[in-house]
């Protein structure tokens, strides 16, 4: 029960995270970059969508990664 708690909280922490990170560095950064060559919004938008590709293939890796752990938890 104790294990599983654990496991729990981490891969909500770890989902959490993934998301928020590379969001908020890529929103800053596109923010910055339109601020600097006066192309608001257009790389604000942009690095949102690169943080969205990237994080939906972190979100991958710790789903898969996830599971392996679930199928030893269970064996």
């Amino acid at each position: 029960m104790k294990k599983s708690l654990v496991f729990s909280l981490s891969f909500i922490g770890s989902i959490g995270f993934a998301t928020a990170l590379p969001l908020v560095l890529f929103a800053l950064l596109g923010r910055y970059l339109d601020h600097i060559f006066g192309s608001s919004p257009y790389l604000l938008l942009a690095g949102i969508a690169v943080a969205t590709v990237m994080i939906f293939f972190i979100l991958r890796r710790i789903i898969r990664e996830a599971s392996e752990k679930i199928a030893k938890i269970k064996d």
